[in-house]
């Protein structure tokens, strides 16, 4: 009896254990969000709200189905409810206001109940449970906002440089339907680090005045069926400031660059 006691007491230890393990990770993988955003965006979701080094009590959540990611969290203390979807880090949060008075389990319930809705989101998401969701209450630091990881770390994935040969044919300082290459023009494209989870993938492209494509724009690269996509809606050619804002983050965190 006693080494059956034991054996239980030894599972429900470890239970607790992941359980608190799996409410970290997710508080990570929403700091990663907000440092992702940070970095190529300029500003997180939260601005308004977040102080950094400041503790706070938080009601962390999650969706139990892995087909449908959902993590996020509720805090009294930032008057917040904040939502990130999908297997990818998502820079466009769902957030919800918390009303004075208002408890976190009751914030968190209705916010779940509302399909997460937000006035910038046009759609609800539908089918939301409270039930679908695992809940835990931890207390935090809200921690300085240095660069994403997949800059910090430094590591070339394995599919960087096919890819980026398979960019450089379509991003190039002159039309794909040029037979030659204009007189003079010259450039080159800067590929930033990135990671597993980020959905885009930050390029630059410098073209001599020559070039049919003259001067410095930005190529955000989507993640498709087939790799790395360009796309019209991922351009970045305005304004300037924009412009040379990326290209600092970009040269900042440079990871191999070919020459067009």
């Amino acid at each position: 009896m006693a080494k059956i006691l034991l054996a239980v007491v030894v599972m429900l230890a470890a239970d607790t254990s992941i359980r608190a393990d799996k409410e970290g990770q997710v508080f990570e993988r929403i700091v990663e969000n907000w440092r992702w955003t940070r970095y190529w965006f300029g500003k997180t979701g939260i601005d308004d709200a977040y102080v950094e080094g400041k503790k706070i009590s938080a009601l962390i959540f999650w969706n139990k189905n892995d087909s449908q990611p959902i993590n996020g969290l509720c805090s009294s203390e930032l008057s917040l409810c904040v939502a990130y979807l999908g297997a990818h880090l998502d820079p466009f949060e769902r957030r919800m206001q918390i009303a004075p008075g208002v408890a976190q389990q009751q914030a968190f319930a209705s916010f779940i109940n509302s399909g997460l809705r937000d006035s910038s989101q046009i759609m609800a998401v539908e089918g939301l449970s409270v039930a679908d969701f695992q809940v835990e209450q931890k207390s935090v630091t809200l921690p300085i906002l240095e660069p994403p990881s997949s800059i910090l770390l430094r590591e070339v994935p394995a599919e960087a440089p096919r890819e980026a040969e398979r960019v450089k044919s379509l991003f190039g300082c002159w039309g794909v339907e040029s037979e030659t290459r204009p007189r003079g023009c010259s450039g080159s494209l800067t590929f930033a680090y990135y990671g597993d989870a980020d959905p885009y993938w930050f390029v630059l492209r410098s073209c001599a005045t020559a070039c049919e494509f003259k001067g410095e724009s930005v190529e955000m690269l989507r993640r498709g069926d087939h790799g790395w996509e360009v796309t019209s809606g991922g351009f970045v050619g305005s304004p300037q400031a924009e412009v040379e804002r990326l290209k600092r983050q970009i040269e900042k965190a440079k990871m191999l660059q070919l020459e067009l």
